[in-house]
């Protein structure tokens, strides 16, 4: 069993990946391991500092195990310090200002770690991980029996957008201000209700909806082939 480390954004990143991503991989030999950044003594996850996540993603790199490692951060507030950020704000196609900003950190942490370029697969998400859940919003609202009604507005805000990913990143309109919004009896907690909305959605059908999603899973599969 191949070991892939996913180094995540938080606690709700880190249940997604062991509950519902990891087992779709056992089949094809990847055995999918996630690890959250500590980011004061005590504690880990949220509010990612570069400074941080550097020498974090170069340590586990540098071990003897040489596992590939992976990334599961969100491009909504994603720490300035990130090679590329300044850069990337000034571009407005999605997809070419992600490919700027994991191009220059794949560049960065690879020469820090001294590694070989396939061991190290970035991936930001866009804009955060409650995008996923609007890949499917019948299935959203029937976590909760309270939440019926809320499918007049999430759906509005779904169609709205080319794809969930592309739900923007403003405060008050980036996915999960949507949610907590809307969703309220009860009110939507990430880390409790997120991974099960994932696992009811499944990951086919958010594939099949988030384009960037599924590349970095699809780059993930490829490991098994190597």
């Amino acid at each position: 069993m191949r070991r892939v480390v996913v180094v995540c954004e938080g606690e709700t990143e880190e249940e997604f990946v062991r509950d519902v991503l990891a087992p779709s991989f056992y089949g094809i030999g990847l055995n999918l391991e996630p690890q959250m950044i500590e980011t004061s003594p005590g504690n880990r996850g949220g509010g990612l500092n570069y400074d941080r996540v550097k020498p974090h993603l170069r340590n586990v790199l540098r071990q003897s195990s040489a596992p590939v490692v992976t990334t599961l951060f969100d491009l909504y507030k994603l720490d300035k310090r990130f090679p590329g950020f300044e850069q990337s704000k000034g571009v407005p196609d999605l997809g070419q200002r992600l490919n700027l900003l994991q191009c220059e950190f794949h560049a960065d942490v690879v020469a820090e770690a001294g590694c070989q370029p396939y061991r190290f697969i970035p991936y930001i998400q866009p804009y955060e991980f409650e995008a996923l859940l609007f890949s499917d919003v019948q299935t959203l609202i029937s976590v909760e029996t309270g939440w019926s009604q809320a499918l007049k507005k999430l759906l509005p805000v779904r169609e709205a957008a080319i794809s969930p990913e592309h739900i923007n990143d403003r405060p008050e309109t980036k996915p999960s201000a949507h949610l907590e919004r809307v969703l309220i009896a009860p009110k939507y907690r990430k880390r409790r209700h997120g991974p099960v909305a994932a696992q009811k959605i499944g990951i086919s059908k958010i594939e099949s909806e988030c384009a960037f999603f599924a590349q970095w899973l699809q780059q993930i599969r490829e490991l098994a082939n190597t």
